[in-house]
């Protein structure tokens, strides 16, 4: 159960993320209601990712500490987007931040599961 509410909200994070960079110039109150979504996302993510690290710790120690480090950064660097958008700065570096992160951290996931999202 805990795969499914894990998997479901880094979908969901990267797909807020995605729409609220796009939406911030036609709308700001939108903007500022997928920023907040997404908040709530993270903490299912943080509690989910808790839940399950006894599957990646029995795998690798290292590589799960590694993956812990990884899905806080990704979530420290959505909000550094968000926020640099919200005050029209530039955004590039952290899109790109961004997505290098998370297929590291995608990738961490799956390599620790056995190929397994779910973990069975």
């Amino acid at each position: 159960m805990w795969g499914y509410v894990h998997l479901i909200s880094w979908v969901a994070i990267v797909v807020l993320t995605v729409t609220a960079l796009l939406i911030y110039s036609k709308s700001v109150k939108g903007f500022t209601m997928l920023q907040m979504i997404n908040r709530v996302f993270y903490i299912l993510v943080i509690l989910s990712g808790i839940m399950m690290v006894q599957y990646s710790v029995k795998e690798s120690w290292i590589l799960a500490i590694f993956k812990i480090l990884m899905g806080i950064i990704v979530i420290g660097v959505v909000e550094m987007l968000l926020s640099y958008r919200k005050q029209q700065k530039p955004t590039g570096m952290f899109l790109m931040i961004f997505i290098i992160v998370v297929v590291i951290t995608v990738s961490l996931g799956f390599y620790l599961s056995g190929g397994y999202p779910l973990f069975n």
